[in-house]
């Protein structure tokens, strides 16, 4: 007989007149259990939130209901100013049943390996559709750079043809001064990427294009990512009136993604990430 069964053998024989120390001693259990009733919270009732920390964390995963324990611990931590555990982060969400399911995926392995050592070396282009109440279905172009993770150039735009994706890599090439020959651009097989257009101009820059398999969008892995968490922060939870109003937003966004903690880049921001690099090439330059 198990300890719960023989704590229920033992109340019951205590609710017939027997006599607790002497069931607790033949039953092998805990006499001081015997007398508390235990008692459980009422479903739907959390307990309330006394610590400072705890109130901080409840709130920022509330605010962000879509993120884990590690990206809510690592918000906290931003915000707070000091490093909050993990594990304190867990616990408060389960408190406060903030907690979401969480199912791993299966990934495929794949032939080919890009080692990506630098900023500007390696990018992901890809689309994705944004519903405006004044167009219906507008269309957005997003290149993100693969160590960095920040987005080097996007637009959103009525159409989605060649144009529009060569409008993109035109300004973030040259804002970005990318030397020919440095930069490889990552993209599906979208006709708008495929097209003849397109691959001459990637060609005019000196960008090498890469493009993934069919019917397999891991091999665009982080911009399919950026926008997944796209949609899930701001796009379904939002409804956008106007085009205007859809820019304006998705462009607050991307300036808070690039000073938000990445955990892809061990909770570090993009922002931060970018400048490490800017100034251990400066030092190189001094040194030399």
């Amino acid at each position: 007989m198990g300890v719960t069964a023989r704590a229920a053998r033992s109340r019951e024989l205590i609710a017939k007149g027997r006599r607790p120390a002497v069931v607790a001693r033949v039953l092998q259990v805990n006499r001081s259990g015997l007398y508390r009733t235990p008692k459980r919270r009422p479903a739907g009732v959390r307990g309330p939130v006394s610590d400072p920390v705890d109130r901080l964390i409840a709130a920022v995963a509330h605010d962000n209901p879509t993120d884990g324990t590690r990206m809510v611990a690592a918000l906290a931590s931003q915000e707070l100013g000091r490093q909050v555990n993990r594990k304190r982060a867990q616990r408060v969400m389960r408190e406060q049943r903030l907690l979401q399911r969480h199912q791993p995926l299966r990934r495929r392995r794949r032939p080919g390996f890009f080692r990506v050592e630098c900023p500007d070396q390696l990018w992901h282009l890809d689309m994705t559709s944004v519903w405006v109440a004044e167009h219906g279905w507008t269309y957005l172009n997003a290149a993100i750079d693969c160590c960095t993770r920040e987005i080097v150039g996007w637009n959103l735009e009525l159409r989605c043809r060649t144009d529009e994706a060569i409008a993109l890599v035109d300004h973030a090439v040259t804002a970005r001064g990318i030397p020919a020959g440095s930069l490889t651009l990552g993209t599906d097989n979208g006709s708008a990427y495929t097209s003849r257009r397109f691959r001459q101009r990637l060609a005019e820059h000196g960008v090498t294009h890469r493009r993934g398999g069919y019917r397999d969008p891991e091999s665009q892995a982080f911009i399919e990512s950026w926008f997944s968490k796209l949609k899930e922060r701001l796009i379904w939870r939002s409804e956008f009136e106007t085009l205007d109003q859809a820019r304006e937003e998705t462009a607050a966004y991307i300036d808070r993604y690039h000073h938000r903690p990445h955990s892809g880049l061990r909770y570090r921001t993009p922002a931060e990430v970018r400048k490490t690099w800017e100034d251990g090439q400066a030092l190189v330059k001094h040194a030399a």
